[in-house]
């Protein structure tokens, strides 16, 4: 009797000590199982986050084909000669820029026609400088807006497309301000500090003369920031 008893004693052991045995298993399978879901929700969500960061950091800016009119003073085949007309025009008192390229043509005001530029051709007559009307035509353009201020970058940049497809508004004026103050912040970016001082201009001139001779020093700024974000 004493050995059965002793026998049921070992086999009831051996079977508790199974029980635990596969009890803890089952609860450190459970652990890792837990873990593993754990550590993937965590590398799902960083890859998720990374994907949101790069799509906000990095915009596709789509600036629509425009047509404007200037007041073109000259065409040279010399970069140096249209930097050097450009100069002197502007020391004479007139907002002269260069724009375009090979062959460089100096130009003073913007308009959307041409009869809207004939008074500012009048008075510049009336000072020795004789002009033409040319019509300015840009084709739709495609950037990649990467990095800090790119939300205002975009903002700005489409404003100017606006105001070159149907001049200055209070509203397009109005809305430039609105976004430089809620984007721009204490730090904003250096490049874009000359198109909001034009902006700021622009505001404070009541007749539609000076504000086309603005609005090509508008147009000449947006394109030095377009040229930056070309890396040219």
């Amino acid at each position: 009797m004493k050995g059965l008893e002793r026998i049921r004693i070992v086999v009831v052991l051996i079977v508790g000590m199974m029980a635990l045995g596969l009890l803890t298993w089952g609860l450190g399978k459970a652990y890792l199982e837990l873990v593993g879901q754990s550590g993937r929700v965590k590398v799902d969500s960083a890859q998720n986050h990374s994907k949101e960061t790069n799509s906000a950091n990095n915009i596709r800016l789509v600036l629509p084909d425009v047509k404007f009119w200037v007041c073109q003073v000259g065409v040279f085949q010399s970069e140096s000669n249209a930097q050097l007309s450009s100069e002197q025009l502007t020391v004479l008192g007139h907002n002269a820029k260069v724009i375009g390229s090979n062959p460089w043509m100096v130009a003073i005001g913007l308009g959307h026609s041409a009869e809207e530029l004939k008074g500012l051709r009048q008075s510049l007559a009336e000072k020795g400088i004789s002009t033409i009307p040319k019509q300015i035509v840009l084709p739709e353009r495609t950037f990649r807006v990467a990095g800090n201020g790119s939300q205002l970058t975009m903002d700005l940049l489409t404003n100017v497309n606006v105001i070159l497809q149907e001049g200055v508004t209070e509203e397009s004026l109005a809305k430039e301000k609105q976004v430089w103050d809620a984007l721009a912040g204490d730090h904003p970016p250096k490049q874009l500090a000359g198109l909001h001082q034009f902006y700021s201009q622009i505001r404070e001139k009541t007749s539609l003369e000076e504000q086309n001779a603005l609005k090509l020093s508008l147009y000449f700024e947006s394109q030095r920031v377009i040229n930056q974000l070309s890396g040219q």
